[in-house]
């Protein structure tokens, strides 16, 4: 009788030691997805119809940076189907677009510069939907009626800025990652 007291406090002895240590490894997954009424592969598109993953900025003095008057540059994002047709907004239907710094993190300017030899410093990316309205870690998502939307084409423009105390010259680079969801 002793040894199967002795086993069987051995025994939840080590279920609670392992109990213990499941405790101390737990987290949350977030799986995040959409259902839409359409799929479509999006490009980016300057101001000149020339599509492609970069958007040029421009190049602009320190003064002018550190002004707030450097250009704000639009562009578009510009979606086809598996058939290579424009996706169009259908009639009184919306997108959403939603936007998140490649880098993970939002500054309160804007998308980061990235840091290294010859880099800006203090500089960022004012990321703003067609109305000039800036798109951040608040407002991360751009919602586009129909008759927002023109050819299937999405409206944003970019502008080069400071992040606070006066930008240097460099090269200025950055990154943002987008969803898009036809409603």
């Amino acid at each position: 009788m002793k040894a199967n007291i002795i086993v069987m406090m051995l025994g939840s002895t080590i279920a609670m030691s392992g109990m213990a240590n499941a405790a101390e490894n737990v987290g949350t997954i977030n799986f995040v997805g959409s259902i839409t009424s359409q799929t479509c592969d999006f490009t980016g598109e300057d101001e000149n119809g020339v599509k492609g993953s970069a958007i040029d900025l421009g190049t602009y003095t320190a003064a002018v940076v550190n002004a707030g008057t450097a250009r704000k540059v639009p562009f578009n994002l510009v979606g086809t189907d598996g058939s290579g047709n424009i996706c169009e907004v259908v009639a009184s239907k919306s997108v959403d677009i939603s936007w998140v710094p490649a880098n993970g993190a939002w500054h309160a300017t804007g998308l980061l510069n990235s840091t290294g030899s010859g880099k800006a410093q203090n500089a960022a990316v004012k990321l703003m939907n067609k109305d000039d309205v800036a798109i951040n870690s608040v407002s991360d998502t751009v919602n586009y009626a129909d008759t927002d939307v023109a050819d299937g084409k999405l409206p944003f423009k970019a502008q080069i800025v400071k992040t606070g105390a006066d930008a240097t010259a460099g090269t200025v680079v950055t990154a943002a990652k987008f969803s898009v969801s036809y409603k």
